[in-house]
This record gives structure tokens, C-alpha cells and sequence, in this order.
């Protein structure tokens, strides 16, 4: 079971990161079940990239992909990282997902935020 205090830590120590995008991001914390997913979807053209940062309380995976016919092509790939950044450019428009896993059994904590800018 995760601490109250612990979790109004976590949350204040990772809202610094706010600062950082050029506008107001998506925000979203929560609890990850064991063996589960979260996905946000969005439309990105070419001329716009996606600013992300996240942090978990464990190690998850985090993958950008997107529907090509009957295959998930994955555009970015990250394996078992508690904290992870960056910028996303598409090369072509199209509708993205942006997909935290926790492989593990245990509920994990994450926070993320990322936001939709234009080039």
C-alpha cells in the first residue's frame, strides 16, 4: 500500500517538471494495476511534436506507436524506466498513442504529462 505522504511528495517533487512545456500539458496520476496499461491517444501532424515526461514509482515500459493496416508500428520504444523525457516528431500526420505498461504484478504509482506543440 502506498502512503499518503509519500504520495503528495512524489506528486509536488514532479510538478516542477510543469515548467517546461510551452503550454499547459495533460496531466494525469495514477495507479497502474499489475500486468496492465494506460494509453492516451492524439492526433499529431507534421508540423507539431509531443513533449512527455513521466515518472513511476517502479520500473515501466512506455512505447509511442501507431495503427498501419493490421500492424502496431512503434515509433518509440522505452524498456523498464522509472523516469523518462523528451520530444516527439512525427514524420507524417497521423493519430499516435502514447502507452504506459506495468509488465510487473504489483499496482505501480505514475504521474506524466505531455502536451501537443507546434514546431
Amino acid at each position: 500500500m502506498i502512503s499518503l505522504p509519500k504520495i503528495a511528495a512524489w506528486i509536488a517533487a514532479s510538478t516542477a517538471v510543469t515548467a517546461a512545456f510551452a503550454q499547459s500539458p495533460v496531466v494525469i496520476s495514477k495507479t497502474l494495476l499489475g500486468s496492465s496499461a494506460h494509453k492516451e491517444c492524439l492526433t499529431v501532424s507534421d508540423r507539431q511534436s509531443v513533449k512527455y515526461k513521466y515518472r513511476a514509482e517502479a520500473p515501466i515500459d512506455f512505447a509511442i506507436q501507431y495503427v498501419d493496416g493490421a500492424n502496431t508500428v512503434y515509433a518509440l520504444r522505452l524498456h523498464q524506466q522509472t523516469l523518462a523525457s523528451g520530444t516527439f516528431l512525427p514524420k507524417e500526420a497521423r493519430d499516435y498513442c502514447l502507452v504506459w505498461t506495468n509488465g510487473a504484478k504489483q499496482p505501480i504509482l505514475f504521474r506524466v504529462e505531455f502536451a501537443r506543440l507546434a514546431r
